[in-house]
């Protein structure tokens, strides 16, 4: 670890609705001399969190700088998928491009293409070999009829 890299990092909190998975409240992420509050704390801190019966709200908490790419290209958590516990992202729209709902992070989107990319890889070589050993096949079949002399 860096000696100036600071020893206690503290992700995110993201409050939303069980119902509908509608953001309430995100707590900010922190490093360095913090200590991390607990769910009732922040429901005493927050007064978003103060107005909701507490069954009602899950909660999950990133990993510190999570989803960084995103928050730098503009995007903002607004909903929680109830189903998968992923946050979705509003981004802005760019140009004259309509404004879309909610969607997986970018990051998300990155990592399931980065997948992707390695299945299609291991398929690729196996697809190669498959071609070589027919080829084999092919040319000891090919040989084998050379060599009778059909007349």
């Amino acid at each position: 670890m860096n000696e100036q890299e600071p020893k206690n990092k503290i992700g995110m909190k993201i409050y939303y609705d069980l119902q509908s998975g509608n953001v309430i409240q995100i707590t900010p992420e922190s490093a360095g001399i913090v200590v991390e509050t607990t769910r009732e704390q922040d429901f005493k801190l927050y007064q978003a969190l103060a107005d909701k019966v507490p069954e009602s709200v899950g909660m999950i908490q990133l990993e510190h700088v999570a989803y960084s790419l995103d928050r730098a290209e503009g995007g903002l958590i607004a909903r929680v998928d109830p189903e998968t516990l992923e946050p979705l992202f509003e981004y802005p729209p760019k140009g004259d491009e309509e404004p879309q709902p909610p969607g997986v992070s970018f990051t998300s989107q990155i990592a399931e293409l980065a997948a992707e990319n390695g299945r299609m890889k291991e398929e690729n070589t196996e697809l190669k070999q498959a071609v070589a050993e027919l080829s084999l096949v092919l040319a000891t079949v090919m040989g084998e009829v050379n060599n009778y002399d059909i007349h």
